[in-house]
Order: C-alpha cells, then structure tokens, then sequence
C-alpha cells in the first residue's frame, strides 16, 4: 500500500500542479454546464467518456500503425538479431547498443507508438482530478440543499409569523406557555425538592428527580413527556448553577428560580424548533410529506447510490459525521470563496452538520452505496488491457528493445492492476466509471485499429534482403518457399 500511497501522491501533486486551477474550469463547464440539460448524471459521465475516447482514437490508431510497423521490422530484421547475438552474447551492454542501432536504421520507432500512451495518462491524472474536485463540490452542494431546509424550517418554527393582524413569535407565546401551564406547579416542587434533598453532589439530582415526579404536570399532544423532562433537567442544572455563582444574595433563591425558568424555557424552545427542522430535513431528503416527490434526488447509477461516494457496501451515500463530511469535500467546508457563502454561513453550516442530519443518519436512509461492482470490472478490465498490450509489445520488437527494463514491464502489470483497484476503492463511484467505460472502448478500438493496421501494411510488403517476401511467422522460414527451393 506504501507503494500505491507513493505513486497515487505523485500523480495527485502532477495533476493539481498542471492543472490548477482549470480542474474545475473545462470539465465542469461539460459536466454541469454544456451537459445540464441531461438530469441523469452518470450518462453525463458516459457521454464525456465516449467523446474523449473518439477524439483521442486517432492517437489509438496511430499507436497500432506505429506498432504494426515496428512488428514487421523485428520480423525481418530477426536474422540480423540472431547474428548480433551471437557475436556480443557475452556483452549485454554492447549487444543492446548494437540492436538499438540496427532498430534504429532500419526505421523502428518506439517514442511515437509511446506518445498516444503519454497523452491518455496525461487525460487519465486530468480527468481524476477534475472528478475528484467536482465530487468534493456535488456532495457540498448537495448538504447545503438539505441545511437549507433545515434552516427554513428552525426559522420558521422559531421565528415570527402574523396571526390575526399580530406579530406573533412562536418562542414567546410558548415560554408563556410553559410559565402558565407547568411553572409554577414545578418551580414550587424544586424548591421544596431542593431545599429538603440531603447535602452533598447528588442534591441537584435528587430535588430534580423528586420536583419532576410531584409537579402533577401533563404533557400535551404538542410537546410530549420528553420536553417536560428537558425543562425539568434545564431547570435544575441552571438553578444549581445560579446559587453557586451567587452565594450569599438576598433574593438568592426567587431570583435563582426566575434565572433557571427562563434557561429551562429557552432550552425547551430550541429543542422543539431543532426537531421540527430536523423532520424537514428528512422528509426532504427522503421526498416525503410536503416535499413528496419534490425532494432530495441523489446522482444514481443502476446499483450505485450515489456516483460521488465509492461503489463499495462499507461506503455511505452521504457523511457519518462533520469530521466524515469535511474530509469528503475539502476545501468547500473551509474556503467560503470557493463555496459561494459568507464565512459566517460557511462556518454555521459546516458545524451544525451533526445537528442536520442526525435524524437522516441515525433512520439508516444512507444505506450501502455500492456493491464493488465497477471496482472488479475495472480490474478486471485493466489487467486484460495489460496482458493484450504486453504481446503487442513483444510482436513489435519492443520487448527485445526493453532490454533490462523488462522486469520493470513485467511489475507494471501487477502493479497498474493494483493502483485502478487503489482509485476504484478511495475515490468516487464517477471516476471508477469513467475507468470501465475508457477500459472497454480502448479493447474496441484496440481490435478495430489493429484490424485496419494489418490491412493497411500487409505482410507482403516487408521485402527482405534478397528480394524475396517474408511470411508472418515470427522470424520463421516460409515452409512453402522452402519447398520451392529444394525443387
């Protein structure tokens, strides 16, 4: 895993230096501007994916003619080899020189069948992270949808609104509630409760659990046992608190029950107002209630989820958790011009993501994301890629040319394996697709070229020295030519 951390770290640092700060300038103007219209974002991605492939297809086919040509040269030229061979066999240094010279004059060239290769590993780190960077921006955006209606919803049920021709505040006509329908029966109960509960730390905790069981209050359809019990434990720890700030007043004790009621009601207040939001929160997210079918619409693929989440089942369609969501989308959560908010909205946003989306979590609607689906294939894939591309390599005479640098081929199929595996597992479920779908097309066009290749340079047009054809056959006699001469 050293080994994949080192090499995904050089390509990341390569990307962002090349490409900075156009990540999000070309590809986001495909992704979410020439391509808006397609709400389905996955065939965006296969949209670009076939395009690039079809733009870049020439480099594909000049690969092949390239390769194509070399082959025929190593095959005509294999006698000259085997002569060479025999004469610097014992000298692999010299014996190498002397085979690139040869390649070299008779007209193999291995840099321009390498340059489309260069080209589509430049295209590969670009593309990855420019999808990695919209990834970061999709699941920002996407929160911020949510905290929207979240915070539409806190406001409203805590704000004002206008009834009978009257400003009327919810937290006002509520904190008059609670004085009128359970104040004074518990602050009565507390006091009593406290005054008479034994010294010492577990005073506050008896007085409350003896003031909540002898208030005789009702809890009402509105707000139910639970906020009864909040205020009660809102009331006794501000109380507690108050008479040890001001030991020794007067009035120590009204005043201590005037401070505590107030805490308690506010308390009470805001945890009504979160839970109400919270169930905007999620009746949005899960297109229920008022927002039935109207609401939070994940960017899915077939079994996928989520395209910006990994397709893999340990992998949530959104954040566990703020540490969880600031490490998905990056420098969103931090940079308020790269986020389009003020940073106070930034920094209120980011930091009520538990708050948010504690009732979304904690219902399990998050789910699995994937079921490592597209990761196999693009193993799988790549390794056939690899496996094909090395007997290429091995017709055309570029496996003689690799001299001692064979073994390092030889890792890179192990290897390339490893690090598509590497992006399919840490990065988002649209890129592993990009890497399937780029895998596939460059099988065709590999079979399409090479085809057209062959028909463009048959075999019988490689002359060798004396004049006569050379049949494909690796370097082996032509067996009919061979009977013609013994005749």
């Amino acid at each position: 895993m050293a080994v994949l951390d080192g090499i995904v770290t050089v390509i990341g640092s390569a990307a962002e230096v090349a490409v900075q700060p156009y990540t999000t300038f070309p590809w986001a103007m495909l992704l979410n501007g020439a391509m808006g219209g397609i709400g389905f974002y996955a065939l965006r991605i296969i949209l670009l994916t076939v395009c690039l492939k079809l733009i870049l297809s020439p480099l594909d086919f000049f690969q092949r003619y390239k390769m194509r040509k070399n082959q025929l040269i190593t095959m005509r030229l294999k006698p000259q080899m085997e002569k060479l061979e025999k004469a610097y066999g014992g000298n692999p240094r010299v014996l190498q020189q002397k085979q690139a010279e040869l390649n070299k004059r008779e007209g193999m060239s291995y840099l321009a069948s390498c340059l489309p290769m260069i080209v589509t590993l430049v295209v590969f780190m670009w593309l990855w992270s420019a999808l990695r960077t919209n990834a970061e921006y999709k699941q920002f955006s996407n929160y911020f949808l949510i905290y929207e209606k979240y915070d539409d919803a806190y406001v409203q049920s805590f704000g004002t609104y206008e009834e009978d021709g009257k400003e009327v505040s919810w937290y006002d006509e509520n904190a008059d509630r609670l004085s009128l329908s359970f104040g004074d029966k518990y602050t009565a109960a507390f006091d009593e409760a406290y005054v008479n509960a034994p010294a010492g730390e577990d005073a506050k905790e008896t007085a409350y659990a003896s003031a909540y069981a002898n208030a005789e209050v009702v809890a009402d359809d509105e707000f139910g046992e639970a906020y009864f019990e909040l205020f009660a434990r809102s009331y006794a720890d501000s109380f507690d608190d108050y008479v040890v700030a001001h030991t020794g007043s007067d009035t120590l004790r009204s005043d201590a029950g005037e401070y505590a009621f107030l805490i308690a009601s506010d308390k009470v207040a805001q945890s009504y107002c979160r839970i109400a939001a919270q169930t905007a929160a999620y009746d949005y997210f899960c297109s229920v209630g008022e927002y039935k079918d109207k609401g939070y619409s994940y960017d899915s693929f077939l079994w996928i989820r989520d395209i910006w989440s990994p397709d893999t089942p340990w992998s949530n369609s959104v954040a566990e958790d703020k540490s969880d969501f600031v490490s998905r989308v990056g420098s969103y959560a931090t940079d308020a011009s790269r986020s389009g908010l003020s940073p106070e909205l930034l920094e209120k946003a980011v930091g009520s993501y538990d708050v948010v989306m504690a009732r979304i979590i904690s219902s399990g609607e998050t789910g699995v994301n994937g079921y490592m689906v597209l990761p196999i294939l693009a193993v799988a894939l790549n390794i056939v890629s690899q496996i094909i591309m090395r007997k290429q390599q091995k017709k055309s005479g570029q496996d003689v040319q690799l001299g001692q640098n064979k073994g390092c081929m030889t890792a890179m199929v192990v290897i390339m394996p490893l690090l598509m595996a590497y992006f399919a597992f840490i990065y988002c479920a649209a890129f592993t697709l990009y890497m399937v779908l780029n895998s596939v097309m460059s099988l065709l066009i590999n079979l399409v070229t090479s085809g057209i290749s062959r028909k463009m340079i048959p075999v019988d047009t490689v002359i060798t020295k004396d004049g006569g054809e050379f049949v494909e056959r690796y370097g082996r006699p032509d067996p009919n030519k061979t009977d013609k001469a013994k005749k």
